[in-house]
């Protein structure tokens, strides 16, 4: 019998252990206005505000946010930040992240940017979380994500679900962005 090589035999056991979790993020395609230096300015060095709707788990809202931020903070790629419900008076006021869990109604993830109430439902059941990056009451990036068989607020896989969105909220560029053959 032939061994595989160490990498081989690596990577064929990460793709196994991926296809185990129970979560996925889908990425909407960014605006046209979406920019890595936009997010520097709006969020670089200082507080962006973060909007929870919903509770999954029928926690305090307080409590809800202290499971919820540590799983967002380090996934701007290239921008120190500090993801916060309470932000200070360093953030800039145009600029938020909203996640809104298992929403009543169905509606677009561009809507998570208006400052009205979001309708959600009670807590139980698979998880539909769909967040955006906001300027200005507009949606310059957005996505959704799901965990089928939630465990609770400690749950890896809600942890995960949580980074992963946050991730696919600040790509590190533009998608359909061509420069040539080289990566800007």
């Amino acid at each position: 019998m032939r061994m595989l090589p160490p990498l081989a035999a690596l990577l064929m056991g990460a793709s196994v252990l991926a296809a185990c979790t129970n979560e996925r993020v889908v990425a909407n395609e960014p605006s046209s206005a979406y920019t890595l230096s936009e997010v520097s300015y709006g969020a670089g060095n200082r507080d962006l505000r973060v909007v929870l709707h919903g509770d999954p788990f029928g926690l305090p809202p307080e409590r809800f946010a202290e499971k919820v931020l540590p799983h967002m903070q380090n996934r701007v790629a290239g921008v120190k930040t500090n993801l916060t419900t309470t932000p200070n008076d360093t953030a800039r006021r145009d600029y938020k992240v909203v996640l809104a869990f298992n929403v009543a109604e169905t509606m677009l993830n561009s809507s998570l940017c208006t400052d009205g109430p979001i309708p959600t439902s009670p807590p139980g059941g698979p998880i539909v979380v769909q967040g955006a990056f906001c300027r200005s009451g507009g949606a310059l990036t957005s996505a959704t994500g799901w965990l089928d068989r939630p465990q609770g607020p400690d749950d890896p896989d809600f942890r995960n679900l949580i980074s992963d969105m946050t991730f696919a909220l600040f790509p590190s560029r533009r998608a359909g962005l061509f420069c040539g053959g080289i990566d800007c």
